[in-house]
């Protein structure tokens, strides 16, 4: 009897199972508390930097202003102190005319200025600087009275609107008739033995070469050495008839030169104005120099200058000085001086700016920076800044 083997695999007990755990996350409540919570700091954090960025702007605009102010001026201090160099001043101890600056001062002021409750600023806020100097690039020429003998036997005549000029080695006829051009302004100068005697004019045309000598035409002048139209033959202020005090007509200014000993200078005024019409909403600094006017500071609506005197006797002797800035260069009243710039010693200059309109608001419409200034009532940011300067050839010749 035979024993069957089967052969075959034992069963065996299965594996246990194995759990995988969840996977981590946030539940959508969480995930909304959350968007909650960001959103909040967000926007607490947007509305910070909001701030801080107007705030940032509103400090650039004033360091703006603060900058552009005190450029201007320091430009107007390096015109000031070197007003007048270069002049002959004969044997006189005080400043000869021409004495380097004239002032215009703008004395309306009130509504006419400025109207209340508005930002508009008109001419009659602001006061004309004027400094004069000699054109660099254009020589004197000698007064010429044929046959050329010097000497004031023959004396020419301003009033006559013609005048011929001689070169002084090394200068050529060439350079003179290249540098006296139709429209400058010329100074003719008597050189007396008591200081210098003047008066001014504008050419009508231009210089033309008279064999070895040079021709000049220009704008009549009255028989004292005044002149009645300004600024078409006085663009400085030097010799207006209306505005000159009749005490320097026959010390200061006239219209008889001498052959030989006597100049005619071209000038290249420098002046300094404020321009309404380059942006009426911003009246705009200008220094016009040779006829070319460049802007220099915008949104100023003061432009002041005042002049300290001395007072001097007949002899030209200092008999005393005024403490006080005169902002009237044609009052008489003390310490005003009467358009008798001979006086003058030092100028105090201010100016007053202002950030650009628009930039504040007095009220919500259409803004998130409210201001409101105690000046003007209007909403912009303001600075005014001063300074005093002595014109070198005033100071010097005391």
């Amino acid at each position: 009897m035979r024993t069957q083997v089967h052969f075959g695999k034992a069963n065996a007990d299965p594996k246990p199972a194995v759990r995988v755990p969840r996977s981590a996350g946030f539940t959508l409540i969480e995930l909304m508390i959350a968007m909650t919570v960001f959103l909040v700091i967000g926007a607490a954090a947007m509305s910070l930097f909001k701030q801080h960025a107007s705030l940032f702007n509103d400090q650039q605009y004033q360091i703006g202003l603060n900058v552009s102010l005190r450029n201007a001026l320091s430009q107007m201090e390096a015109d000031v102190v070197n007003a007048g160099t270069g002049w002959y001043n004969a044997t006189s101890n005080i400043s000869s005319w021409p004495i380097g600056i004239t002032v215009v001062n703008n004395t309306l002021g009130g509504a006419a200025c400025h109207v209340a409750g508005s930002p508009t600023y008109n001419a009659p806020c602001f006061d004309q600087l004027n400094i004069i100097a000699p054109d660099p690039n254009t020589p004197p020429g000698q007064v010429y009275v044929a046959p050329g003998t010097p000497g004031c036997t023959t004396p020419v005549l301003t009033t006559g609107g013609t005048m011929t000029i001689a070169p002084v080695a090394p200068v050529t006829a060439a350079q003179l008739v290249a540098g006296f051009t139709n429209g400058s302004q010329v100074l003719f100068i008597h050189v007396g033995t008591s200081g210098t005697l003047m008066t001014t004019a504008i050419l009508t045309a231009n210089a033309a070469a008279a064999g070895a000598n040079v021709a000049l035409t220009y704008g009549a002048t009255n028989a004292n050495g005044t002149n009645n139209a300004a600024p078409v033959n006085d663009r400085l202020n030097l010799t207006l008839a209306a505005n000159v005090d009749p005490v320097l007509i026959p010390t200061t200014l006239t219209d008889s030169f001498c052959s030989g000993t006597d100049w005619v200078v071209k000038v290249a005024p420098i002046s300094y104005s404020v321009d309404t019409a380059i942006d009426p909403a911003g009246p705009t600094l200008v220094r016009t120099e040779n006829g070319v006017e460049n802007a220099i500071a915008s949104q100023i609506i003061g432009f002041k200058v005042g002049a300290a005197t001395v007072v001097l006797n007949g002899g030209g002797a200092v008999t005393g000085s005024s403490a006080a800035y005169c902002y009237n260069s044609g009052s008489t009243t003390a310490p005003c001086y009467d358009n008798q710039f001979d006086e003058v010693r030092s100028i105090r200059i201010s100016l007053i700016g202002r950030t650009p309109p628009k930039l504040y608001s007095n009220s919500n419409v259409n803004s998130t920076t409210l201001f409101t200034n105690t000046f003007d009532g209007q909403p912009y940011k303001i600075q005014a800044l001063s300074i005093i300067v002595n014109p070198r050839n005033l100071s010097m010749n005391d």
